[in-house]
């Protein structure tokens, strides 16, 4: 059926067909128009719109048919009997067969209602702990204080809350979860809600002013907890990471310590007098040379020769032995 066929009906229906019949209105469905309704769904449903009768299943299907969207909040809408009419002639029903009644005009309005802030901020605080046991690492977040007033529709069988963390991840400082109000199996809104992050993590740090070269273990270093302004792995969380460590420089108290503030300990020391092996080929000569500054083992020392007075380079393959290559 054509617009102008739907439009003709229309004005059959409403105005009569000029042959002064209604003899038949009596086996007609009556379609009567409230002068006011209210609406708890997102949209508008001929039933909510009319009263229809005789009750059967005929009328079942006129009822539910949708004539459109509800009105946003704060705002009422007008209705008038002509577009009614359309609406159920363009849904395919016989028109016809109904008897129109009631008001002219009928206003509606949304159905609102105060969304609970506890069940909203339960629903956010879920999602984002499932996030966070995912991501793993020691976090803890803070809820918002206070959220202005949130209205929805009640629905017609449901309201529900849906939440998910909005990215693919956690920032370093904040999450924010969306909190979606599903009514009736449909989204209705979606509510950012921001939590500040604050992460910790285990570092190792000084209980005092400690001196280049001093060994480091737990006389002079603990183990805490430490909010931490971005998550890294270059600050040392364990005292068996010192173990056997000297300091690397001279450091201040409660510094966070990191590989670089530490160093094996010296095998051989400014001024010790080493044995150099000298390889050259399969030639291996043996001197005597003076370290010029500490060394590890393993590290470079540069070395003056005790009888030349020459310098050369290098490792330290035991206590007060060098081996040099030529």
């Amino acid at each position: 059926m054509n617009i102008f066929a739907i439009l003709g009906l229309c004005a059959t229906v409403l105005f009569g067909n000029g042959n002064g019949g209604g003899g038949g209105d009596k086996d007609k469905i009556e379609v009567k128009l409230k002068a006011t309704t209210y609406v708890r769904g997102l949209d508008v449903t001929i039933g909510e719109l009319c009263e229809i009768t005789p009750e059967g299943t005929d009328a079942l299907a006129i009822a539910k048919i949708k004539f459109g969207r509800a009105p946003v909040a704060g705002h009422a809408r007008t209705i008038s009997r002509t577009e009614i009419v359309q609406s159920i002639a363009a849904s395919g029903q016989d028109i016809g067969g109904l008897k129109f009644a009631g008001s002219n005009e009928i206003v509606v309005q949304p159905v609102l209602t105060d969304l609970s802030t506890p069940e909203v901020l339960d629903a956010a605080t879920a999602a984002l702990q499932a996030v966070l046991a995912l991501e793993g690492g020691d976090v803890e977040f803070t809820a918002p204080q206070r959220m202005r007033l949130i209205q929805a529709p009640p629905g017609r069988r449901s309201q529900e809350f849906v939440a998910r963390l909005r990215g693919d991840k956690t920032g370093p400082n904040s999450a924010v979860i969306e909190v979606e109000i599903v009514v009736d199996g449909e989204s209705y809104k979606k509510i950012p809600i921001t939590f500040p992050l604050t992460r910790y993590q285990l570092v190792v740090k000084t209980l005092g002013p400690i001196r280049a070269g001093t060994p480091l273990g737990p006389d002079n270093c603990a183990v805490t907890r430490e909010a931490m302004a971005q998550a890294t792995g270059l600050f040392l969380n364990s005292l068996e990471q010192v173990n056997g460590l000297n300091a690397a420089r001279d450091l201040q108290n409660d510094r966070r310590l990191m590989l670089g503030d530490t160093a094996l300990p010296a095998v051989i020391r400014k001024g010790d007098v080493v044995t150099v092996v000298l390889t050259r080929g399969r030639v291996k000569v043996t001197a005597r040379a003076l370290a010029n500054h500490d060394a590890p083992l393993g590290a470079r020392l540069t070395l003056t020769n005790l009888q030349s007075r020459s310098q050369m380079v290098g490792v330290v393959s035991a206590p007060g032995l060098v081996v040099v290559q030529q």
